[in-house]
């Protein structure tokens, strides 16, 4: 019995040593797995990095061959088409990269950075905000507000403080309610310097904050015309914006722009990129302002 016993224990000794050195391998084959995804990870997100990156640039060579082509702005331009999620490989042994963004104009929004002219708030600018919360269904007063807080912003960051919409967004924290909020994010924006408005590509709401005597019943007729006709100059546009407000200036309005965001999308394998960028066209230059990304 006791040779049973024995060779009992070294049969249980034997498995144990077995068991033991199997979960010792597949500890070792499940961390070397684990690495070589995280490696291929970490592939997947710098390719997909590369990808976005070149995605940004060849929007801006559509922007300057449109400069090239024409000296005005309008959404029936090639670059006012977004892509759509376009796969980039087919078929040559790597994983699937998909692309897919958009490019717009940044000049068809209300500029915060407009509010403020040398130290002081221009009154003009602020009446037209007034005019576009109006439109919009928000309590006029705010304003005062978002001139203020912008005023302020560029005291402490000086004249050219971070532009975008994700700045927009911090100056729009004066108290609107969330569903406020929501309406005007869409129609705003800073940018580095005053600029003026492309009423070729403006909304209604906009163009009728920044036409003092426009009704938004009349914007929104114009902008119906226009987006089958654009304007073909900024001539023509006072022409036709004259029929509803007959004491429309040229002052602020504009027909062509320099600043677009671009908006783009890259799926590479595993990893999914997101990036906003804000561009800055002037003759024969592209000059990439900011830009995030997010995965």
């Amino acid at each position: 019995m006791t040779q049973i016993a024995q060779r009992g224990t070294a049969v249980i000794m034997a498995m144990l040593v077995v068991a033991a050195a199997a979960t010792l391998v597949s500890g070792a084959l499940w961390q070397q797995n684990a690495l070589i995804r995280e490696t291929e990870n970490e592939l997947a997100y710098t390719q997909a990095k590369w990808l976005l990156r070149g995605a940004i640039d060849w929007a801006g060579v559509i922007l300057q061959e449109d400069a090239r082509t024409s000296s005005v702005d309008h959404r029936g331009e090639p670059w006012a088409v977004p892509l759509a999620d376009t796969r980039l490989n087919e078929n040559d042994g790597r994983p699937p990269a998909y692309l897919a963004g958009a490019i717009d104009d940044e000049q068809a929004r209300f500029n915060l950075r407009n509010l403020v002219a040398g130290a002081e708030l221009n009154a003009a600018e602020l009446a037209a905000l007034r005019r576009l919360l109006g439109a919009l269904r928000i309590d006029e007063s705010f304003a005062q507000r978002i001139g203020e807080r912008m005023l302020a912003a560029l005291r402490e960051a000086g004249e050219h403080p971070v532009p975008g919409r994700a700045f927009a967004e911090d100056l729009l924290a004066v108290g609107m309610a969330e569903d406020q909020l929501e309406r005007l994010r869409g129609f705003v924006t800073v940018l580095p310097e005053p600029t003026a408005l492309n009423v070729n590509t403006a909304s209604a709401e906009v163009l009728a904050a920044r036409i003092a005597d426009l009704a938004l019943v009349d914007a929104r007729r114009i902008v119906s015309a226009r987006d089958r006709a654009h304007f073909k100059d900024l001539g023509d546009a006072l022409a036709r914006l004259r029929q509803a407000s007959p004491q429309v200036t040229e002052t602020g309005l504009a027909v062509a722009t320099r600043y677009f965001s671009v908006e783009g999308t890259v799926s590479y394998g595993p990893a999914r990129l997101t990036a906003r960028a804000l561009l800055k066209r002037d003759a024969n230059r592209l000059e990439l302002l900011w830009m995030k990304e997010s995965g």
